[in-house]
């Protein structure tokens, strides 16, 4: 994979964890009914993030923006794999007020990981879907 393409992975990465980040800032304030210094930050990081990402992907051939998201995919198949031993006896019954702040970025992530992959799944071409298949069953 070409270092564009692994920036690009970064980015995607970084990306996604200010948006848990500033779901579960979301969330932490309507129980608290707070505001959160460090999460006004987070819509800034979240545009920056988002326009180093088209930029780098509008430098990229076809080729380079299917491997960056087959790569993706399946970087968050793993973690949905982990999804059991991360969230352990959550419940989606537990009070928000109760949850430790752990717990509740691991629930949003949880979330976001399974939204992400099935945006990119319905967005594979059929050769990107083979390949994502065979990449699956290789391990």
């Amino acid at each position: 994979m070409n270092p564009s393409a692994l920036h690009l992975l970064r980015i995607l990465q970084a990306l996604s964890q200010a948006r848990i980040r500033q779901t579960c800032a979301q969330l932490s304030e309507s129980v608290n009914a707070g505001s959160s210094g460090a999460a006004t930050d987070l819509p800034r990081r979240i545009a920056d993030r988002e326009r180093e990402a088209m930029r780098l992907l509008a430098s990229m051939d076809g080729a380079q923006r299917s491997e960056v998201k087959l790569a993706r995919a399946l970087f968050l198949r793993l973690l949905l794999e982990s999804a059991a031993q991360r969230l352990q006896d959550w419940s989606d019954q537990d009070p928000l007020d109760r949850m430790p702040p752990s717990r509740l970025f691991e629930w949003i992530s949880h979330d976001h990981e399974q939204l992400e992959l099935a945006q990119l799944e319905a967005q594979m071409t059929p050769e990107e879907a083979a390949r994502y298949v065979s990449a699956m069953h290789a391990d």
